[in-house]
């Protein structure tokens, strides 16, 4: 099983095999330190009705004793894969000839993951450097042309011009203390990866559809949330309204409720959108919130987990992967409130996974004299190739809108922070 590079989708599903081989899966990665992990006795006593299904200790032993030697194991795996490949290039050729052509973008995605599985089934290992520089000039010339940003846009210009936009690839944590606008600060996001022509998902475990469908609503439109609530809107609410909506049905914009999702159901629902939608950010409202289907004695266990399968999912489907999270109390006992990268809650694991560890921050909720009123700061605390800093916005609490400062508002505003840093200064002195 070490050696094994096959997985159950390798099996056809009428066949006993792929049970067995997800059982034999489990075994490998629970059962270590067992004399025999595979031992049909111990298997069966752990998926006795699942297996009596597919034949039970028979069966298995028919297996066990129908290999004489191991030697040709490489061989055996090769025929599998390209049974799989045989069987889905048969299926494309029937979706061709009953569809007429269909879904061209999609028929070609389906053959460039044939093209993965059959450099799968040779095996990756170790390749020479130059090889993977092969056409990076080109890769290099596009990232020019799209003005540094080569992924799908943020909602914060600077950040955008900094990270080169949302990496496939990547795993990013937005993160904050309640009531600072995380939700809303990526309603505000998706709205700038579709406006760009990408497509975005959001599992959201903590709102129901509709209403954040609203808060959407409410941000394109730069409606007054209120308004949307209690239906009292003017003859201009409703002109931005309709605009909003006709906006959000152009763009692939997609959204799942499903109370309790686990983070494999994530993984599976990805996997299909991908297959439609190859320029594909995904958001995961939020973090703690997520389930898995294994079990864990201890919370920290399970969100350390669900980040490592987060982090996966986004190399396996080459998706940017955004997911919310929360942040611990011990910031607001600090005479300076701003998040830090120990403050994420439940999991060192956060921190270690993530690519890009964005904080946001509203000193009015702590100040009320603050100078920074309706200020917003981004704190990207972690950026594994971009590296660090903080940037403002100004976010419309009423219409959950987040705005890029112009040039000249972010000179004042520096002027601003400037002056009163120095009257401090005196203050302290005097």
């Amino acid at each position: 099983m070490d050696e094994c590079y096959l997985s159950a989708d390798d099996f056809s599903e009428e066949e006993d095999n792929r049970t067995i081989f997800k059982v034999l899966q489990y075994a490998k990665e629970h059962f270590e330190g067992v004399k025999d992990p595979f031992d049909p006795v111990l298997l069966v006593s752990k998926w006795g009705e699942r297996l009596q299904r597919v034949g039970g200790i028979t069966r298995l032993m028919e297996l066990r004793n129908s290999v004489p030697t191991t030697a040709g194991f490489t061989h055996y795996q090769q025929s599998v894969r390209s049974a799989r490949i045989q069987r889905e290039i048969q299926e494309i050729g029937q979706q061709i000839s009953t569809s007429g052509g269909g879904d061209l973008s999609e028929l070609q995605l389906k053959m460039n993951q044939l093209a993965e599985l059959q450099r799968g089934q040779e095996g990756t290992g170790p390749v020479h450097m130059a090889k993977i520089l092969e056409g990076h000039g080109q890769t290099i010339m596009k990232r020019a042309q799209s003005k540094g940003v080569s992924g799908a846009k943020t909602a914060n210009d600077d950040i955008s011009q900094m990270s080169g936009g949302h990496q496939p690839g990547d795993l990013e944590i937005i993160a904050a203390r309640p009531s600072m606008g995380k939700t809303q600060y990526v309603l505000n996001d998706m709205d700038a990866v579709t406006s760009a022509g990408w497509s975005a998902v959001i599992f959201s475990l903590e709102m129901g559809a509709l209403k954040l469908v609203e808060r959407l609503v409410s941000s394109i439109g730069g409606i007054k949330n209120k308004k949307i609530k209690s239906g009292l809107m003017s003859d201009n609410d409703w002109h931005s309204y309709s605009k909003a909506v006709e906006i959000i049905a152009s763009r692939n914009l997609f959204i799942d409720d499903t109370p309790g999702a686990t983070v494999e159901y994530v993984r599976r629902q990805v996997k299909q959108l991908k297959k439609k939608h190859p320029k594909l950010v995904v958001y995961v409202d939020y973090l703690q919130f997520l389930n898995t289907e294994k079990k864990f004695t201890k919370n920290n266990e399970k969100i350390g987990y669900i980040t490592k399968v987060l982090k996966g999912i986004a190399r396996e489907f080459n998706v940017c992967m955004v997911a919310i999270s929360a942040v611990g109390r011990d910031c607001e006992k600090r005479p300076d409130k701003r998040p830090l990268l120990s403050d994420l809650r439940e999991s060192g694991d956060i921190e270690s996974d993530a690519d890009v560890v964005i904080f946001l921050y509203r000193d009015e909720y702590y100040n009320a004299d603050t100078i920074k009123k309706k200020i917003v700061e981004l704190i990207v605390a972690k950026g594994r190739d971009i590296g660090t800093g903080t940037f403002e916005m100004i976010f419309q609490s009423d219409t959950g809108r987040f705005i890029n400062l112009t040039k000249e508002q972010k000179e004042k505003l520096a002027e601003m922070v400037r002056e009163y840093e120095q009257t401090n200064s005196k203050r302290r002195a005097i």
